[in-house]
């Protein structure tokens, strides 16, 4: 007998198999067999049977269904089944690939020549490309066998079958083929076996469990229901079906008078029914409205007894509160029984069902974290373990998910929570890194791939590298020219530039010095400025990470691959001793039985793989395992939508329903069968991912909250919700008196927005950031005080530290940083440093220099003792050859050309200023060793001058007059608009003069030390020299120009969005630059 025991709550009908059990228990030594969906389900249920059974359960296995129903058809067919199912797709795909070549040769194969032409094969080696084709093949004779036995059985049988396009005729002709190479029959095809036997005769003894059950299934194959009711002849089958309504699949009354024969009983549910249906089951049920049609109309097979037992709960009419029920309750109720709760009500304060619109997936993560904190501080009944968070975006959100809900400083609570169904490759580190490392084999290896390789903690701490001394190695690479390309061959026969050329660099700066010029096999010696210990773990690293990749790019058959890969694991990550020192000793027994999960499926398989075609194989088998633990660990659980669909919990969160991401939709390739016609039961991801959101309101006891990102993080835009959501939204407005619109939440998109902190009608505020908070009120401060708007105050007007710094041992070194660049000074001692960022790696060779490049060049070869034959090209070729400076090939012929342009005319400005000579400058406790031509001092600049340029001319010229070394002048050399020359000349001053002025500037140095100085340099001396309007522009920017507000000290001093006419307002500025800048201007000639 087939017996529907159908509820609307998945703990009765836990109840009720508890109850069965003790009613009719099993055999003291009896395994009970319950069926389930997923690995949550079974540990869900197991927690609820041994309530149910006084306390324990033991001795119950949960089989997934494929494999109890596989176990059950051998058991009728007398058969022993292989351990593996050659026709499962994992294990086709091998025969499958084998047999591509010969099966692409033939005329009714056109379609699939034609596609790989558009990938070109390199001998007989299987690439990515070939690998997808063969692998969607095999996914779709998989889903063929499940979902089109018949058409598989007549082409198994070599009949035709029903006519198909003439592009897909080859689906017929590789079955044939596959048959004669695996002489076992598909899985759809033995169930049909196994139908017919059934209804000829009873199995043999003891092949059948008595009861079969099946708990809490969504769906099945077409053919696995026809094979329960052909079972049901023979024995019992209990299939607890949570549901929420009696009649799902018939709802619209009329349904059940139409489909009056067998035929119509097969259709799929379509529009019509969509149209028909009055409510939510039509939009979001038609999976499991398929599955009960399946189960009660598709009676071909089906001679046994049937009966259907409900245990529907009325949650609404248990509410004794006054008011109405919440909301969440009436609407079960309305789903479950539509004449007793016909209108649906809501409570000004009912909180049951919550819709929030987020600006942001970080947004969003942050207003979900709140809203469980504040609903857990309402019901000190409610614990985290109560609370599920669902979504589809699993791995794009964990990174925000371990930022927002781990930061217990900002809310002050210690929520336990934990996160689930992430991919194994994107939690663990030995295997990703290893994929990774495949993955680079088949492609161009770049200075940032190289970067994430080398991320892995796994292979960190097995060359005994910490996260610091790794990150120090890669801006040391591109140093060394390191922008592309593992060696010389990969890049075209051009060494340099590749990670090899550069490790013998490194490998030459061990022996020989950095001269310029010097270069063996045009390989210039690097001095890395690191000790010779953390060199030589570098070097260690990238040598073997080199010899990996050179013997990873080699094509080699599946059980050569195994050796490969298991000498790699050895030498890059360790044994598991070594690798457990790192903390990853539970992965490498995973990845070893990935490996070996592979060498048997493709077993016999002479076929030599790339290695990007290993990475994919080995990414599916490393996929298979996760999701398996973690979902009911007493903690707050965040998991994706399927495993826990189901499941009871106080309070349940669909997290990320964004419109991209919800629901999933179907990829399967256009030769798939199941895309040509749809029948009843075949499965859509669609489908699937709307029937969560039944399950879900069916699972929630007490709160139901959906949330999405309702605007794009990066440009703004307004988004909408899934279309799920918004039919769901429209539904309800119209269902409620109100129309709904109080269900929906929208949240400001500035986390410090004041509308965060405060109550909203019946709703509380939207954040419990403590920290956030704070941040506000002292936001709003000076708006309390004044009773006006104000703007915040900038770092500059801040009041001075308390402690004075203590004094520079170097007065006019600190009189110097300070007049150059007094915001970076002043930040420097705060301790800020704002131009602290993380340079980003550059994977393309720049085809020129730009002009910070060539100054630095021109600078160089100023300071070195070996400037001669500059003046020609050849000149600097000879010197930066093998150093990767200069652009490669012609382009740096072009640029040496250029220097040797740049350092003619720079010589030529300094020898009209008469001989070079150095003079040591000392005054009081000022010295410095200042340069000279001629009678004139001399500030040489390899670029164009700035204002910094001009005052340091200047304070050199103070110091050597205030020394009494009688200057005639001081002159700026530096480059103008096309080449080199004076570009500016500053009459000396006398000695008492030069004494006082610099005895000035060091009082007012003294007198600013604690404060910052309000003047921005090039701003100021703008102002001077050119007036107001020029200040403005130069400190806003404008056409093809940069504002210095942009700077980072100047932005983090005055504000980069404060106004040129702001700065400018008070007069300030114009009187401390006159100040600072007059006597200066008095000098220039």
């Amino acid at each position: 007998m087939l017996t529907v025991f159908r509820g609307n709550r998945a703990e009765h009908l836990a109840e009720l198999l508890a109850a069965q059990l003790l009613l009719t228990p099993p055999g003291p030594l009896e395994t009970v067999q319950v069926v389930v969906n997923t690995w949550p389900t079974s540990r869900w249920l197991g927690e609820q049977l041994a309530v149910g059974l006084g306390g324990i359960a033991a001795n119950i296995r949960y089989p997934f269904p494929g494999s109890q129903l596989r176990q059950i058809v051998n058991g009728v067919l007398g058969e022993n089944g292989a351990d593996q199912d050659p026709w499962r797709a994992s294990q086709l795909v091998w025969p499958v690939l084998e047999m591509l070549p010969q099966l692409v040769e033939q005329p009714e194969a056109a379609s699939l020549k034609h596609w790989l032409s558009r990938y070109p094969q390199h001998g007989s080696n299987l690439e990515l490309a070939q690998w997808q084709l063969g692998r969607s093949i095999a996914d779709a004779l998989d889903d063929l066998a499940l979902y089109r036995p018949e058409l598989l059985a007549a082409w198994w049988c070599g009949e035709d079958g029903p006519p198909l396009p003439p592009e897909q005729e080859w689906q017929r002709l590789l079955v044939g083929r596959l048959r004669e190479r695996l002489g076992v029959k598909p899985f759809g095809l033995q169930v049909l076996e196994a139908i017919a036997q059934l209804q000829i005769k009873a199995p043999p003894a003891g092949s059948l469990p008595d009861p079969l059950r099946l708990f809490g299934l969504s769906s099945l194959a077409p053919i696995q229901v026809q094979l329960l009711q052909a079972l049901s002849v023979h024995t019992n089958v209990d299939l607890y079906l949570l549901t929420p309504c009696r009649d799902l699949w018939q709802r619209c009354t009329s349904r059940r008078q139409l489909l009056s024969d067998a035929i119509a009983l097969q259709q799929p549910l379509d529009g019509d029914w969509l149209l028909q249906a009055p409510g939510l089951e039509a939009r979001f049920g038609r999976l499991g409205g398929e599955f009960q049609q399946l189960l009660e109309g598709s009676g071909e097979s089906l001679q046994g007894q049937w009966q259907e037992k409900d245990l529907f709960v009325a949650p609404a009419s248990s509410h004794r509160g006054q008011g109405p029920a919440p909301l969440l309750h009436q609407l079960q109720q309305q789903l479950a029984d539509p004449a007793a709760q016909p209108l649906l009500q809501r409570a000004p304060a009912d909180s049951s069902m919550e819709f929030h619109r987020c600006p942001g997936p970080l947004r969003q993560v942050q207003v979900v974290r709140d809203r469980i904190l504040q609903l857990l501080a309402a019901d000190p009944t409610l614990q985290p373990r109560d609370v599920l968070v669902m979504t589809p975006q699993v791995d794009g959100l964990a990174p925000l998910v371990a930022a927002v809900f781990g930061d217990q400083e900002a809310t002050g609570v210690a929520l336990n929570w934990r996160l689930t169904d992430r991919s194994q490759q994107s939690e663990a580190s030995l295997s990703r890194s290893l994929l990774e490392l495949l993955r680079l084999a088949g492609e161009r290896l770049t200075a940032s791939a190289l970067e994430t390789l080398l991320e892995s903690p796994a292979l960190q701490g097995h060359f005994q590298l910490s996260g610091v001394e790794m990150a120090a190695l890669h801006p040391l690479l591109q140093q060394g020219g390191f922008h592309w390309g593992l060696d010389g061959e990969e890049r075209g026969g051009l060494g340099s530039g590749s990670l090899s050329w550069v490790i013998d660099r490194l490998l030459l700066g061990l022996v020989l010095p950095c001269d310029p010029g010097l270069a063996p096999a045009a390989t210039a010696p690097l001095a890395s400025g690191e000790s010779i210990e953390l060199l030589g773990r570098w070097l260690h690293l990238l040598t073997r990470l080199r010899h990996w990749l050179v013997e990873l790019r080699r094509p080699r058959s599946c059980l050569a691959w195994n050796t490969c890969l298991r000498a790699l694991l050895s030498d890059l990550f360790g044994d598991g001793d070594q690798a457990g020192g790192s903390g990853q000793d539970w992965e490498l027994p995973l990845v070893l039985a990935a490996i070996d999960d592979w060498q048997q499926a493709a077993a016999g398989c002479n076929l030599e793989l790339a290695a990007p075609v290993v990475a994919a194989v080995l990414d599916e088998r490393l996929a298979a395992d996760s999701g398996r633990f973690g979902h009911r660990s007493g903690a707050l659980t965040i998991s994706a939508l399927e495993p826990m669909r189901a499941i009871p919990h106080r309070v349940i969160v669909l997290m990320g329903l964004d419109a991209n991401a919800y629901p999933r939709q179907s990829k399967r390739p256009g030769f798939h069968l199941l895309e040509q016609q749809r029948h009843l039961g075949d499965p859509n991801p669609a489908d699937q991912d709307r029937y969560v959101l039944l399950e879900a309101l069916l699972s929630a006891r007490d709160h139901l909250l959906v949330t999405w990102s309702s605007r794009d993080p990066r440009s703004g835009e307004e988004l909408p919700p899934a279309t799920p959501v918004r039919q769901w939204l429209e539904w309800l407005q119209g269902q409620l008196p109100c129309g709904g619109s109080e269900l929906v939440i929208s949240h400001p998109a500035n986390p410090l927005d004041r509308a965060n902190f405060q109550t909203s009608g019946e709703r509380p505020p939207g954040s419990c950031d403590e920290r956030l908070l704070k941040a506000r009120l002292l936001l709003d401060q000076p708006r309390q005080q004044s009773g006006a708007p104000q703007p915040p105050r900038s770092l500059a007007a801040s009041e001075p530290p308390s402690a004075p710094p203590a004094q520079p041992s170097d007065a006019y070194g600190d009189l110097r940083d300070w007049l150059l660049a007094p915001q970076a000074s002043w930040l420097a001692e705060l301790g800020l440093r704002p131009r602290e960022w993380a340079d980003s790696l550059d994977d393309l060779e720049p085809l020129s220099l730009d002009e910070r490049g060539r100054a630095l060049l021109l600078r160089q070869a100023l300071e070195s003792t070996r400037d001669a034959g500059l003046d020609e090209p050849a000149g600097w070729l000879a010197r930066h050859r093998g150093q990767g400076l200069l652009p490669p090939q012609a382009a740096g012929e072009l640029e040496a050309s250029g220097l040797s342009q740049r350092w003619r005319s720079l010589h030529a400005s300094l020898e009209a200023l008469g001989p070079e000579r150095r003079q040591l400058a000392l005054w009081q406790n000022c010295q410095q060793e200042l340069q000279w031509r001629g009678s004139s001092v001399l500030v040489l600049h390899t670029a164009r001058p700035r204002n910094r340029h001009r005052l340091e001319l200047w304070l050199a010229l103070l110091l050597a007059a205030a020394a009494d070394q009688g200057p005639l002048d001081g002159v700026l050399v530096a480059r103008g608009a096309k080449d080199f020359g004076v570009q500016l000349r500053l009459q000396a001053p006398q000695v008492y003069s030069a004494r006082a002025e610099l005895m000035r500037l060091l009082e007012l140095r003294q007198q600013w030390r604690q404060s910052c100085w309000p003047v921005p340099p090039e701003t100021g001396w703008a102002l001077l020299d050119k007036g107001e309007a020029r200040a403005i522009e130069t400190w806003e920017g404008g056409f093809q120009r940069r504002g210095e507000r942009l700077d980072p000290e100047q932005a983090l001093c005055f504000g980069s969005e404060l106004s040129g006419a702001a700065l400018l307002a008070s007069g300030e500025l114009a009187a401390r630059a006159e100040e600072l800048l007059g006597p200066l201007r008095e000098r220039l000639i």
